[in-house]
């Protein structure tokens, strides 16, 4: 038997400055991707509301009680995705009215509950009819990133059933992680989704820096 064909579409685009604005271009993005006839759509990491990118250039990022720090970090968490909560309401609506598979990154704020205000490096995996397929939380931060979001935990390590195929999905450094990789693998995917944060400066193994832009892969698995 053949193996299927799809058309995906991967999301190279600015990032807004909030996310009631993110949400709005996430929909716009979206449209225009199933426009095209895409039927797996992909954002990138913390494409929602932005990726952190001062830990790495700012000099200051880890003194004590400073006060420019402690401002960003609130507005990231200001901005970050409850769930559940009225921003993944908002993009389940927009995969029902793109009929399109979604796979969001996206800083994820406990709004209550156990845990309640910790932020998590997250990806929502949203089917056409808007369900919330899967929630993966990134197994752990890398380096400076735990300033910011928690560990997270392996609920997420696994493929789902979408229209497009099996779906399973990993955030940046977890690919170094061969367990975490294994256990997609034996989970029966069909595509793997990397997503990869904005970059504000060329990293050393990766050659194609786009300032300010996000970035994303498919791996398709032969069977």
């Amino acid at each position: 038997m053949r193996p299927k064909r799809i058309t995906a579409a991967i999301v190279q685009a600015e990032v807004a400055p909030d996310l009631e604005t993110g949400l709005t271009l996430t929909a716009e993005l979206a449209r225009e991707a199933a426009s095209a006839g895409a039927e797996l759509i992909v954002f990138p990491e913390t494409w929602l509301p932005g990726y952190p990118a001062w830990l790495d250039v700012c000099r200051d990022a880890a003194l004590w009680n400073h006060a420019p720090v402690k401002a960003v970090f609130a507005r990231i968490a200001e901005n970050s995705v409850a769930i559940p909560g009225p921003a993944l309401d908002l993009l389940a609506e927009t995969a029902r009215e793109v009929g399109v598979t979604l796979v969001v990154g996206i800083s994820e704020r406990v709004a209550q509950g156990p845990g309640r205000g910790t932020l998590y490096n997250s990806l929502v995996t949203l089917g056409p009819d808007g369900r919330l397929l899967n929630h993966h939380r990134k197994l752990m931060p890398t380096y400076t990133e735990r300033m910011v979001w928690g560990a997270g935990d392996a609920e997420g390590l696994r493929a789902v059933d979408t229209p497009a195929g099996r779906v399973s999905s990993l955030v940046c450094w977890e690919h170094w992680m061969p367990l975490a990789r294994q256990a997609l693998h034996e989970s029966g995917e069909d595509i793997h989704v990397a997503v990869w944060p904005p970059r504000t400066r060329c990293i050393r193994w990766r050659a194609d820096s786009m300032p300010l832009r996000g970035a994303a892969m498919f791996w398709l698995r032969a069977r």
